[in-house]
């Protein structure tokens, strides 16, 4: 089908057009119209202070253990050998090594365990306080422990698929060794933290975001790139995995979960589901 011709009344016609438009409109409003965007500044009648406050809010608590080269060297020998004498841990979710889900490693990765967990007790208690829920207690702030910790090593085509740990306040990731990386992201093996609203803030107009750049993430996920001597602290609910990994050197964490220890109410009992 042949296109119309452009004939010189018609582009008469568009300039009578775009002479109304500008005795109508002022040149700047004129502009707008033209390149079809709204101009930076707009005058108001009155002066509006618009105050963007992010609600509901998810805490990602990241962090460098003190001694990690030491504590780090340590770990690694006992992870090693661990993965070389016996055999990983049944989980559909992980591809690669992983030690069971319990406290058995406080005991065969020796005190450099200690060392590193003591620290993270330490920020879980300055992170965390008593609602106005909570019954008379006699500390000021809830004390935490270790109910569970597990090693994993990854190795190439290794991965962890998306998953939340149930049951439990605090969850963590402390790296021992990071293994390759890439500054490009070619390795791969981050650890991706989703939007726990999933994916309906970008539902109706994938195509929109706010203006604000805290809120950019809303209906995807971040990632974290892995750094020996680092701690991610994140919430138990929050879910995560681990992307695919490339690299040729073995990448080396350690997971846990993390409880309140409330001597003064035995009873107060928490619902544990397998992580």
């Amino acid at each position: 089908m042949a296109l119309p011709t452009t004939t010189r009344s018609s582009i008469a016609n568009c300039s009578r057009l775009d002479s109304a438009l500008a005795q109508r409109y002022s040149p700047h409003s004129r502009s707008r119209i033209r390149q079809g965007r709204i101009p930076r500044q707009v005058t108001m009648s009155k002066e509006m202070e618009i105050n963007v406050r992010p609600i509901f809010s998810t805490p990602l608590l990241v962090f460098t253990i003190p001694d990690h080269d030491r504590i780090n060297k340590a770990l690694r020998e006992k992870i090693l050998e661990r993965e070389a004498s016996r055999p990983p841990e049944a989980d559909h979710e992980v591809v690669g090594w992983s030690s069971p889900h319990d406290m058995s490693m406080m005991e065969w990765a020796g005190k450099a365990m200690e060392d590193l967990l003591s620290p993270v007790i330490e920020v879980a208690t300055q992170a965390t306080e008593f609602s106005e829920r909570a019954p008379a207690l006699t500390s000021a702030q809830p004390r935490w422990q270790v109910v569970e910790t597990w090693a994993n090593v990854q190795r190439k085509g290794g991965s962890n698929a998306v998953h939340p740990h149930p049951g439990t306040f605090w969850s963590g990731v402390y790296y021992v060794d990071a293994g390759a990386i890439s500054r490009e992201g070619g390795c791969g093996g981050e650890l991706q933290l989703f939007d726990p609203r999933g994916c309906l803030p970008v539902m109706l107009a994938p195509f929109l975001r706010y203006t604000v750049p805290e809120l950019h993430d809303a209906g995807k996920s971040i990632s974290f790139t892995p750094e020996a001597g680092k701690c991610v602290l994140f919430p138990g609910w929050l879910s995560h995995s681990v992307s695919l990994y490339k690299g040729e050197q073995p990448r080396i964490s350690i997971a846990f979960n993390l409880d309140p220890l409330i001597e003064e109410f035995p009873d107060w009992r928490f619902t544990k589901s397998k992580s």
